[in-house]
């Protein structure tokens, strides 16, 4: 994400905008408003570098390997490093919220496509040591 700006401001500056900010997100009443403020005040880059960090948080949550989340997200090893750090020292209103999230039911619906994508990763890897799999991953059966 890019920089806010190289000059610092004070403390207090500092935390009035951010809890300007805080107050302004919580007064949006529902996802309709949501998606269309952050459509309208990030750009496609921040909009992408947001969602991806989210899922990489709600991925880690959920016991997902770092390897699966590189392949999923398209993400580097460093960054998973860096995100499991912050996902490791998150505090409770923080852990909490991924739980909501990650157990809503369209999130079932979106985990359970999220199986089905690593279905064949996983079958490639097991096959390198077990013929049985090998052959189920050769002849596509790894629903």
């Amino acid at each position: 994400m890019p920089r806010a700006s190289r000059k610092p401001v004070s403390g207090k500056v500092d935390k009035e905008i951010k809890e300007n900010f805080s107050s302004l997100i919580s007064s949006l009443n529902n996802s309709t408003q949501i998606h269309q403020f952050f459509s309208d005040f990030l750009t496609e880059e921040e909009q992408t570098m947001l969602s991806k960090r989210i899922m990489l948080h709600l991925m880690l949550e959920r016991g997902y390997k770092s390897s699966q989340i590189q392949a999923f997200l398209g993400v580097n090893k460093d960054t998973v490093r860096i995100h499991t750090t912050i996902w490791q020292r998150g505090g409770s209103v923080y852990k909490n919220v991924l739980k909501v999230i990650a157990k809503k039911a369209e999130a079932r619906e979106f985990w359970e496509r999220l199986e089905k994508f690593f279905a064949p990763v996983e079958l490639f890897v097991k096959s390198r040591n077990d013929m049985r799999a090998r052959a189920k991953f050769a002849s596509g059966e790894w629903d």
